[in-house]
């Protein structure tokens, strides 16, 4: 009886810790920035895909508004060896202006453009990226074809 007790309290009480551990060793702010999870299925061979990550904005703008630049930095959680990621404050591309149509300006998402935006995909651990707050994160999921083309020599 008592041998059941002790199980029944360590699958109640220590092994739900110990499966969000990795997670709750992340703040959920890092110099003001929000936190944003990504936990990805298990693919038979993970070196086939690759995660990109779409950050933006939902805003009013006009025709000359096309994207924001940003990069991305990876940082490692200090003892715990996690890595995790910064994406700094948001800039406006600049390109020339043109003339926009009277009543051109929507409401659209409005993604960053940057450096570090596609990583490596990784489901043995939560990909943790921390935004500015009126950041939205939007990912996408690439695969490689299992075929190899050979190359001509010339």
């Amino acid at each position: 009886m008592a041998r059941a007790l002790m199980s029944a309290l360590f699958l109640c009480c220590v092994a739900p810790l110990q499966a969000a551990e990795p997670l709750d060793a992340f703040p959920a702010e890092v110099d003001g920035k929000r936190r944003h999870v990504i936990e990805l299925p298990k693919v038979v061979d993970e070196s086939r895909f690759m995660v990109e990550l779409v950050p933006g904005k939902s805003s009013v703008a006009d025709c000359n508004l096309r994207s924001f630049r940003a990069p991305l930095q990876r940082q490692v959680l200090p003892g715990w060896g996690y890595p995790y990621f910064v994406l700094a404050d948001l800039k406006p591309t600049q390109g020339p202006r043109k003339v926009c149509a009277p009543g051109s300006e929507s409401r659209r998402f409005i993604r960053v453009r940057g450096d570090g935006l596609i990583l490596p995909y990784t489901s043995s651990q939560p990909l943790v990226v921390y935004l500015p707050e009126d950041v939205q994160l939007k990912y996408r999921v690439w695969r490689a074809d299992k075929n190899l083309s050979d190359a001509r020599s010339q």
